[in-house]
């Protein structure tokens, strides 16, 4: 009888440990080769998780990122460390903090300073190998073609003098997202307050979301630190449109940006289309 046990624990502990290896196998298995560089399953479903999207978006984003870095090591782009330093100078100085206490904030997120100064870097050099690429492409943007997209969306450049809204706060924001789908919900963890916004008096970043979103629409739910704050528009007053002159520089800035986009997708989809590509496993969606 203690024999047969003995015999029944052994294969139960290999069992474990062969379903546990095979998992983890599996899981640091090979998804994707791509020009002999490889893309692990671990990696697609960590990207997946860490920016909350598809196991497919995350395995092109990972595909788009080796085409990216063999770019850049084929073009000799670099980024010193007086870039990375200046970088870092102006987002403190844009967030009214010292480079100490930047610092400091990101030891709190558990980011540690050397793996940040690497993002920036591998940032500064996707930045610059962007900046080759479109600077190949001619934009072509006439006045013409600024002038329609005003003609075609007025809408864009409306400006109240006053804002009436009801305003969302909650810790949880799939909360908040209920209450969009179905505004007649009474949540619990949720607070709601009527507030009069006046244009030039308000945050500028607010002002410019509650002017983009319609009468009668929510606004998205936006990240204030400690919580979620979502807005209802209920009524606009005062609305004039801005005068072409206003905004022209400002539409020949989109529609650049736009053609910028455009040129740097085709030239990564034209190289992705003459690839060596291996697909080996593909990830559970």
């Amino acid at each position: 009888m203690k024999k047969s046990m003995k015999i029944l624990l052994k294969i139960s502990a290999l069992v474990i440990f062969t379903t546990t290896f095979s998992q983890a196998g599996l899981v640091n298995a090979i998804s994707v080769i791509i020009n002999d560089e490889p893309i692990t399953l671990y990696e697609v479903y960590d990207y997946a998780h860490k920016f909350k999207i598809s196991t497919k978006e995350s395995l092109d984003l990972l595909i788009r990122q080796k085409l990216e870095n063999a770019q850049i090591t084929k073009m000799h782009i670099k980024a010193n460390n007086f870039e990375v330093d200046e970088y870092i100078k102006k987002l403190s100085t844009k967030n009214n903090v010292s480079e100490f206490k930047f610092f400091e904030i990101l030891k709190t997120k558990d980011i540690k300073e050397a793996d940040y100064r690497k993002d920036v870097r591998r940032k500064l050099e996707r930045e610059k190998l962007y900046q080759r690429i479109y600077a190949q492409k001619k934009l072509n943007i006439t006045k013409k073609n600024v002038e329609q997209f005003y003609k075609t969306n007025k809408s864009q450049f409306a400006k109240a003098s006053s804002f009436s809204v009801a305003s969302y706060q909650s810790t949880d924001k799939k909360s908040l997202e209920k209450i969009r789908k179905n505004p007649m919900l009474s949540i619990s963890d949720v607070t709601v307050k009527i507030e009069q916004f006046k244009s030039g008096k308000m945050n500028p970043k607010l002002e410019r979301l509650l002017d983009a979103t319609k009468s009668g629409e929510f606004t998205p739910a936006l990240n204030t630190g400690k919580e979620f704050t979502m807005f209802y528009v209920k009524e606009k007053n005062g609305v004039k449109v801005l005068s072409f002159d206003k905004v022209k520089n400002y539409i020949y800035s989109v529609l650049s940006a736009k053609k910028r986009k455009k040129a740097i997708g085709d030239y990564f989809e034209k190289l992705k289309s003459v690839a060596n590509v291996k697909v080996l496993r593909r990830p559970n969606k």
